[in-house]
């Protein structure tokens, strides 16, 4: 098990999305990631996936929209095979974790690098993307976070379909918000695409942090 710590979490460092964390000031360490710099018309839309979620409704509705499903622990051992439906259906996955700030930093290490790695196995994906399901998380941990090389991801005020913004939908809102993107002119991505686009930059400025 050690080794798989040590392989999840080189593989976060080196990827792509990881090498974008280091150069932040520090001021910017204490903000999650709500919102990319971009001159396109494009926004990334986000769902949190617990054990009562039914994302094939949400794939469903998502239609050609992609998203990307943070899938909390719960969800991940009871409903493997809908954890690979949502790969097989074009989206991208990310780690939701539940009350980090229980953990210290190495424990918070050791349990990101394990839910990494499991999650690898599970859909032969990597992922560097980490939404924390609390209100009390704070600038440590967030830093913590970028400092394994990750990426904590929350999301803007959905009431402003801007470009360059996260969004959290649901199973009700999915259709909603999909189609009012396209009556904005603007096209839905995943976070990780919003992120790797050549050019994006992480915007934290004027951005207030949902955590």
């Amino acid at each position: 098990m050690f080794l798989y710590v040590i392989i999840a979490l080189s593989v976060a460092v080196f990827s792509g999305i990881g090498a974008l964390a280091y150069g932040l000031s520090n001021s910017e360490y204490r903000m999650p990631i709500t919102s990319v710099k971009t001159e396109d018309k494009v926004i990334a839309l986000s769902v949190n996936v617990y054990e009562y979620t039914d994302t094939n409704v949400l794939i469903k509705n998502l239609g050609k929209n992609k998203a990307t499903f943070f899938i909390s622990e719960a969800f991940q051992e009871m409903f493997s095979d809908k954890v690979r439906s949502i790969i097989q259906a074009g989206h991208s996955i990310g780690i939701l974790e539940d009350e980090p700030e229980n953990f210290s930093k190495n424990e918070l290490y050791d349990r990101l690098a394990v839910r990494i790695e499991r999650m690898a196995r599970l859909t032969g994906k990597n992922t560097d993307l980490i939404r924390f399901d609390t209100e009390n998380a704070d600038e440590a941990l967030v830093k913590t976070v970028y400092s394994l090389g990750l990426f904590p991801i929350q999301w803007n005020d959905p009431e402003q379909l801007s470009a360059g913004n996260i969004v959290l939908i649901d199973e009700k809102t999915a259709e909603e918000f999909t189609k009012k993107s396209a009556t904005d002119g603007l096209k839905t991505v995943t976070v990780d695409e919003l992120i790797l686009k050549n050019g994006f930059k992480v915007d934290f400025s004027g951005v207030q942090s949902a955590l």
